[in-house]
């Protein structure tokens, strides 16, 4: 079971702005951190890796093609993933901008399910989706480049929630998985 603890990066701390209240007269909040949280540094990562790793395979594909297992099995297990990830991207991306829009904490649905299914969607469902088709051995570490960055840049994303939404958002972090969608069962 994943553990839930973000104390340790305080608001404030290098990188990250104090926190200032959510709206003052209908001026916007220009702390809030963006609907789009830490995605576009995942996201940037995992291209560079796999423009590299692309390159890699298409320069010696004697080398890091995979032909030991035939290439339907890459097809239906990448598209599998797809065909799941892509309605969780969707659904999580629409939650997400209800709540965003309304300065809600997105817990139910999904998000019940998940704490970031958007990342979720990506890292555990559509990159390796995606890169399954390649047949790629450099490709398939793809999925591996995103985790490490989500897992260091995620800190400072859920130090803002825990700041903007206080004891709400601990216990939600300390209910919901961080970003395998497998539900916990709940003690009595």
């Amino acid at each position: 079971m994943e553990t839930f603890n973000r104390r340790s990066c305080p608001i404030g701390s290098p990188g990250f702005p104090e926190q200032g209240p959510s709206t003052v007269e209908n001026k916007p909040d220009m702390n809030r951190l963006s609907r789009w949280g830490v995605g576009p540094s995942i996201v940037l990562a995992a291209l560079s890796y796999a423009a590299i790793g692309a390159i890699m395979t298409y320069l010696w594909p004697d080398t890091y093609l995979i032909r030991a297992i035939p290439y339907p099995v890459f097809l239906v297990t990448g598209a599998s993933l797809l065909v799941i990830g892509v309605p969780m991207l969707v659904v999580a991306a629409v939650a997400l901008t209800r709540n965003y829009d309304r300065d809600q904490l997105a817990t139910r649905g999904i998000y019940g399910v998940v704490r970031n299914p958007i990342y979720s969607a990506w890292i555990v469902f559509l990159i390796p989706g995606l890169v399954l088709f390649a047949r790629s051995l450099p490709l398939l570490l793809t999925p591996l480049v995103a985790y490490l960055v989500f897992k260091k840049r995620i800190v400072r994303e859920e130090a803002y929630l825990e700041e903007r939404f206080g004891d709400s958002y601990l216990k939600y972090g300390s209910e919901v998985n961080e970003l395998l969608p497998i539900p916990r069962l709940r003690r009595s």
